[in-house]
């Protein structure tokens, strides 16, 4: 039985800057044979009051769900992660429609500078701090407070979206998915567009993850499904960018496989699993899922599968290698072609 805290470790992002520089309107067919960018309807309504970190003055930005507290000074950057955390919040939901969310705010803390960020781990991460001080860059969520900092825009963006996933989960889920599931959510919602400073999210398209996922495929480095959905992002916190970069790739792969393969097949068994963990009722013979502050336990995951969606390991992985393959080779395409 292992246990080891939530963990993001996004590598260099180059699909953000793609995406945030296409605009909404660039989705065209594409965009519509790959789902839709969705996102709010108004601006959410943001209120800042001052705050201050280590003797120097910061802010928090308050809106109806979330408390970000920063370090960061530049309006429009502030401005950009104030929508988006809010805007996040209607897309977690979409993919967990029977769960709701609690009426406190959660807490966000992204600093301007690593230092920052080390200082605040250092200071209140416990036991995990030197396990998330080995992230290189993003962040990480411990229990339902997320912790950042910024490296260009475009990618603290993606990281807030993505960190923002595992928050919520921390925050409302009384029982607790397996690491690699959780992670391959939070990556559907790293990749975000603009509508007149709206964001918008597109659950189906992630180009970052699709060239991982074919550049794992092509170096021969993708791991059974079997073995790497027992896996922990901790497991490959301390690897090569190679290894991060497939278990992410792979676990995003995964989510989608679960999320819309065949017609969206599996979709209604992902809101089960999703909802039943989220009440306290996970199908899982070791027990550890029901509660979320339990450990983990690597081996309650095949059958969670199973039971969810209704066939064997092997079938699973049969029809989730062919999908995998697929969306590596037919998506790549797709997007290099400049369609998405």
């Amino acid at each position: 039985m292992t246990h080891r805290p939530r963990i993001v470790h996004p590598a260099t992002f180059i699909l953000p800057l793609l995406a945030f520089l296409a605009g909404c309107g660039s989705t065209g067919q594409s965009g519509d044979s790959l789902g839709r960018w969705e996102g709010p309807a108004a601006p959410a309504k943001v209120t800042t009051v001052a705050w201050t970190w280590v003797e120097q003055p910061a802010r928090v930005l308050h809106t109806a769900n979330y408390n970000i507290y920063t370090t960061i000074e530049e309006p429009d950057v502030l401005e950009y992660l104030a929508q988006i955390m809010q805007g996040a919040m209607a897309m977690y939901q979409q993919i967990a429609p029977d769960v709701k969310p609690g009426q406190r705010p959660m807490d966000c803390y992204i600093f301007h500078w690593r230092s920052e960020w080390e200082q605040y781990t250092m200071r209140f991460a416990g036991q995990d701090a030197s396990v998330f001080l080995q992230i290189r860059n993003g962040g990480y969520t411990q229990h339902d407070r997320y912790v950042a900092y910024y490296y260009g825009r475009l990618s603290t963006y993606s990281v807030a979206a993505h960190e923002g996933w595992h928050q919520f989960a921390g925050r409302n889920f009384k029982g607790r998915l397996p690491p690699f599931l959780e992670e391959g959510i939070a990556c559907m919602f790293e990749t975000i567009q603009w509508d007149d400073k709206l964001p918008r999210w597109n659950l189906s398209v992630n180009r970052e993850r699709v060239q991982q996922l074919r550049k794992a495929i092509e170096k021969k480095s993708l791991m059974p499904l079997e073995k790497i959905c027992a896996m922990h992002a901790g497991d490959v916190v301390g690897e090569g960018a190679d290894k991060i970069d497939a278990f992410y790739a792979e676990a995003w792969a995964f989510a989608r496989f679960l999320y819309e393969s065949d017609g969206g097949r599996f979709r209604p068994a992902l809101r089960k699993w999703i909802a039943e963990t989220a009440d306290g009722t996970v199908y899982d013979p070791t027990g550890s899922h029901r509660r979320a502050l339990a450990p983990w336990h690597p081996a309650a995951v095949r059958p969670m599968i199973e039971h969810y969606l209704g066939m064997n390991m092997r079938d699973v992985s049969t029809l989730y290698d062919a999908w995998l393959k697929k969306l590596a080779y037919e998506e790549f395409n797709l997007h290099w072609r400049g369609a998405l």
